[in-house]
C-alpha cells in the first residue's frame, strides 16, 4: 500500500500495528523534526537529542503491536519528555558522583587516571541501576542521591515506608552485586 502525507495518524497507527513499514517511515518523517526539537531545547545537545528520539521511534517499532495507542502525536510528545527528563536526571546524578567523589580527593591531586577511574565508576553504577526495576531506581535516587529520608520518600511517592525500605533494600543488595569489581577502588576512594 501506498503511504503518503494525506493518511491520519490513526491511519498509520493502524497500519504500523499491521507491521507496515511504509507507515512507520511515514510518522518517522512526520513527527522526526518536532520531536528532535523538543529534545534538543531542553538538553542543548545534538547528539543526545538525537539518540533519544531514535530510541523512541524504535521503541514505537518493536512494541507496535503491544502499545495501545490512542493519540500518536500526544503519545510521542509526552514520552519524548519523559525520555528528555531521564536523561536530565542521569546527568545531574553523574554530577552528584563526581561531587562526592571530589571530596575524598585532597585539593589539587586528581590525576587523570583517576578521574578515568571515576568515570568508570560511574557508568557502572548507571549500568547496574538499569537492572533495577524503575520504582527501585527512584527510592535509590531520592535517598542515597538527594538525601531524602524514609520517611519523606514514602510521603512523596504515596507508599508505605515498608515498601521504601524493600525497595532500598533490594537496591543496595543488586547494586552491590554488580559493582563487585569496583570495592577495591570504593575502598581506597574512602580510606586514603
Amino acid at each position: 500500500m501506498y503511504i503518503n502525507s494525506h493518511h491520519t495518524d490513526e491511519e498509520l497507527l493502524r497500519l504500523l500495528r499491521e507491521g507496515s513499514k511504509d507507515a512507520f517511515e511515514a510518522i518517522f518523517n512526520r513527527y522526526w523534526n518536532s520531536l528532535y526539537r523538543i529534545a534538543y531545547a531542553r538538553l542543548k545537545s545534538h547528539e543526545d537529542a538525537e539518540e533519544i528520539v531514535q530510541e523512541l521511534l524504535a521503541s514505537l517499532w518493536k512494541k507496535r503491536s503491544e502499545v495501545l495507542i490512542i493519540n500518536l502525536d500526544q503519545y510521542l510528545f509526552v514520552s519524548v519528555k519523559r525520555r528528555v527528563i531521564s536523561a536530565i536526571r542521569q546527568r545531574i546524578t553523574h554530577e552528584k558522583y563526581w561531587e562526592y567523589y571530589k571530596h575524598f580527593l585532597p585539593e589539587g591531586t586528581t590525576t587523570t587516571e583517576e578521574v578515568v577511574e571515576y568515570n568508570d565508576l560511574n557508568t557502572a553504577i548507571e549500568k547496574a541501576m538499569q537492572h533495577l526495576p524503575e520504582k527501585s531506581q527512584q527510592v535509590f535516587r531520592l535517598n542515597r542521591l538527594q538525601g531524602l529520608s524514609i520517611a519523606e520518600i514514602a510521603e512523596n511517592l504515596k507508599m508505605p515506608r515498608r515498601t521504601i525500605e524493600h525497595h532500598l533494600t533490594r537496591s543496595l543488595r543488586e547494586l552491590r552485586l554488580h559493582l563487585k569489581d569496583f570495592i577495591f577502588f570504593i575502598c581506597f576512594c574512602l580510606f586514603f
